[in-house]
């Protein structure tokens, strides 16, 4: 998945997506590549996580932030609309009180990213995340 220019704002989105869900859930994981979900602290491999927002994505102001966003098992994620609750706790008590709240008001917020800017993020991210992964010296290939 690399770099090159998108055609689109459509395809721009998708690829800075794509390196800040792996970066967070990198972010997320021990030496060994482990993570555990934010909201039912169950532990896999942090390629088979999600990257679950307690705001939803559709929310572009709070898209990629990383306070909003965290490692989350697929069953929460996704069969469980994102364990809302549970992750509402987590992030107040990961980043203290209020941060949900904070989290919330910014969503409200417009925020409109061009195709440049997109780029630009997953550019950003993909840099963050060769350098996690070396830094965690995580081998993906074992």
């Amino acid at each position: 998945m690399g770099l090159k220019r998108s055609k689109n704002f459509k395809s721009a989105l998708k690829t800075a997506d794509q390196w800040f869900s792996r970066y967070i859930r990198l972010r997320d994981a021990d030496c060994t590549g482990e993570a555990q979900c934010v909201t039912c602290n169950t532990r896999k491999h942090f390629k088979e996580m999600d990257a679950g927002h307690f705001i939803s994505r559709r929310y572009m102001s709070t898209r990629f932030d990383e306070k909003n966003v965290h490692a989350q098992c697929q069953k929460c994620n996704k069969y469980n609309s994102g364990e809302q609750f549970l992750y509402s706790r987590h992030v107040d008590v990961l980043y203290g009180k209020g941060t949900k709240d904070q989290l919330y008001k910014k969503s409200q917020e417009i925020k409109k990213y061009t195709k440049n800017d997109l780029m630009e993020i997953a550019r950003m991210y993909k840099f963050n995340y060769t350098e996690m992964l070396q830094s965690k010296n995580i081998d993906l290939d074992a």
